[in-house]
């Protein structure tokens, strides 16, 4: 695979990942419980399949591979239970505050923690300057302020009352969205651990990470959500009928998150984790693209719309900006 290519399909990666956070707010009053648990069920079946297709086109021992490195697999095994987790825990956020708050915060500091992680563990490539890579996290910090600025001037034009929790739970809000963001990095950190990259001589197959990230994220996120569903009696909705569009939906979502996420581990061998995760940031700049898409900033001032993209278009100079040190 091309750098050139790798660059594409992280872009395709990044649809994925900033369109599938969009379909909850179509799943009603299916619980976020057995939302989680179908999303990550069908991610993992989705991992597992193509695993299975891809060992008979390219022969490959992705067995072999877990068994002659126990603790790399369950290290990796972790990292996908904590992504789930998080994940769990930015879309309950979410469901009380909404999703372009919800974004800024987690945005912000994912992009700052799971860069850390992923420049000290897997490295970067020999043509891409560290100074251009944590300039670029700077300038996609500023996207998100800029983007998250828009959104309470369009609610000063629309006289329309924010989003924002009560005072009293804006900490908490913001104190979970930390600590969701800290978990999610964890997706970062187990691709450093555990893919075999340009930039690291040590790993998995591509193949074999994903595999491991999928198996843990599905365990994560049953074993997380056990608790809740049997405090509230949700086991059921789990196979009721009259969730089946929700279920579908929340399979779909699976097939976009980790769907993005199997293309993601693929570049990752080729750019380095660190590289592919930060162009992977793109996908905070589709959450606002659907907020156009689903008129979410109609009857909002020129001025409003000027800023929402001015932080968009800064957000695509700090993509150009990292790509093309590949062809400096």
């Amino acid at each position: 695979m091309s750098e050139t290519t790798a660059i594409i399909l992280v872009f395709i990666t990044s649809f994925l990942w900033g369109t599938w956070l969009q379909a909850r707010k179509y799943t009603g009053t299916f619980p976020l419980t057995s939302f989680m648990v179908w999303l990550y069920f069908a991610s993992m079946v989705l991992v597992l399949v193509f695993a299975a297709v891809y060992g008979i086109f390219v022969p490959s021992d992705i067995l072999g591979e877990i068994v002659s490195d126990p603790y790399r697999a369950f290290a990796v095994i972790l990292c996908g239970a904590g992504l789930a987790i998080g994940m769990y825990i930015q879309m309950n956020v979410i469901d009380r505050v909404g999703l372009i708050l919800a974004n800024s915060v987690s945005a912000t500091f994912g992009v700052i923690l799971g860069t850390l992680l992923t420049v000290c563990l897997g490295g970067i490539p020999e043509n891409v300057s560290m100074t251009v890579v944590w300039l670029s996290v700077v300038i996609l910090i500023l996207a998100t302020f800029l983007c998250q600025y828009s959104g309470k001037m369009r609610d000063t034009d629309l006289q329309r009352k924010s989003v924002r929790p009560e005072k009293t739970q804006d900490t908490k809000a913001v104190f979970l969205l930390i600590l969701s963001s800290i978990l999610i990095t964890a997706y970062p950190l187990g691709m450093s651990i555990g893919v075999k990259t340009v930039s690291s001589g040590v790993g998995f197959s591509s193949i074999a990470c994903i595999s491991l990230l999928s198996i843990g994220s599905f365990l994560g996120v049953f074993a997380f959500c056990a608790f809740p569903m049997t405090k509230n009696k949700e086991w059921g909705t789990l196979v009721s009928r009259q969730y089946k569009k929700e279920i579908a939906i929340s399979c779909l979502c699976g097939v976009c998150h980790y769907g993005g996420n199997l293309i993601h581990v693929f570049t990752a061998s080729v750019l380095s984790t660190a590289i592919s995760w930060l162009l992977g940031r793109l996908g905070n700049m589709w959450t606002y693209l659907w907020g156009l898409y689903h008129k979410e900033y109609k009857g909002a001032s020129r001025k409003t719309y000027t800023m929402l993209f001015c932080g968009i278009g800064v957000y695509i100079v700090g993509i150009v900006l990292l790509a093309q040190s590949f062809y400096s």
